[in-house]
């Protein structure tokens, strides 16, 4: 059987519980009006820009000696 103080303790802490999901539930929703507020602003700034059809267009470029950085086999 549990005791009337347990059952008072577990209520409090699932109260806390709750209220730090609903808080963390908050945060992260206006993190992602942030983020999406962001690539909108990102997107306009592209305008005009030609696309990249690169297959790596932040890698080296030649000149490499083959390792394991660009994927040729060892």
């Amino acid at each position: 059987m549990i005791n009337p103080g347990k059952a008072e303790k577990w209520a409090a802490r699932s109260a806390r519980l709750s209220a730090r999901l609903r808080e963390n539930l908050k945060r992260r929703k206006e993190q992602a009006r942030g983020r999406k507020a962001e690539d909108v602003a990102a997107a306009d700034a592209d305008i005009g820009a030609a696309p990249d059809f690169r297959r790596n267009p932040g890698g080296k470029v030649g000149g490499g000696s083959g390792g394991p950085g660009t994927g040729r086999g060892g």
